[in-house]
């Protein structure tokens, strides 16, 4: 019963980890690439701040029920599909830190834009785009992450 019950809430996290990272880049790209100062500015803040805490409490939430699952079915963390999926969840962690600070900083920009009455800057437009690249490989890491969870491949 406490596999299954761990099972459960990983696959629920798995899906809030990866919805709300969908999501929030949807709604990130509608705002931020709208190119509107004052709305980069509203609304960019909340989308950082409700990714950042879904996108913790999802991804720490999927680390111990993984691991204590693992621990359950004997199953080493480093070997196999779980090793590789493991990798993954590293490659997608690290683009999604890499880009919250480039949303912090583009929020910054269009805030002093807004200040300043002036237009979003070049700096501004290279983050943006930085960003966007951002989600293909963290986008590529999870769906890999799901494949490997469910063919459990050598």
């Amino acid at each position: 019963m406490l596999y299954q019950t761990l099972t459960l809430i990983h696959i629920i996290s798995s899906t809030v980890l990866f919805g709300g990272g969908v999501f929030a880049g949807v709604l990130g790209t509608i705002v931020y690439g709208s190119h509107k100062t004052r709305w980069i500015a509203e609304f960019g803040p909340p989308i950082v701040k409700v990714e950042l805490y879904l996108t913790v409490l999802a991804a720490l939430t999927q680390v111990v029920t993984g691991s204590w699952m693992a621990s359950i079915a004997d199953y080493p963390l480093s070997s196999g599909w779980l090793g590789w999926a493991l990798m993954l969840l590293g490659v997608a962690g690290v683009c999604w830190i890499i880009g919250v600070r480039l949303q912090h900083r583009m929020v910054d920009l269009s805030s002093k834009a807004v200040e300043t009455n002036a237009g979003l800057s070049a700096e501004y437009h290279k983050l943006f785009k930085v960003w966007t690249f951002l989600g293909l490989p963290s986008t590529t890491a999870m769906l890999g992450i799901f494949y490997l969870m469910v063919f459990k491949p050598g």
